[in-house]
């Protein structure tokens, strides 16, 4: 239990749900009958779950705020991408009617 204390007080904890992150990424992709573009698909989701992450690991350790606010900023930017990116079948759930 103290290991993982020591682990969530100095934001290693983040560091390890990051390599989760990716290697569920990759190992999604790798299943795929085309994993080239089931890569690209999650590329972006992934990067902005990174960056939260991060932010969260330097927020455990104590750091500047500077560069946590630039992590949100990258995480919601690539979370953007993630939506404006989507199959133009899924983007149409996005959209508003304005008559």
């Amino acid at each position: 239990m103290t290991l993982l204390l020591d682990a969530l007080n100095n934001g290693w904890i983040c560091l390890f749900a990051i390599l989760v992150l990716w290697a569920e990424t990759a190992a999604l992709s790798l299943r795929s009958s085309e994993p080239r573009r089931r890569f690209q698909a999650l590329c972006a989701n992934a990067c902005s779950g990174t960056c939260l992450l991060a932010a969260l690991g330097l927020a455990l350790r104590g750091q500047g705020p500077i560069w946590i606010l630039v992590l949100l900023a990258a995480s919601l930017m690539a979370h953007a991408i993630d939506i404006l990116t989507r199959e133009p079948g899924q983007a149409r759930l996005f959209s508003r009617r304005t008559e």
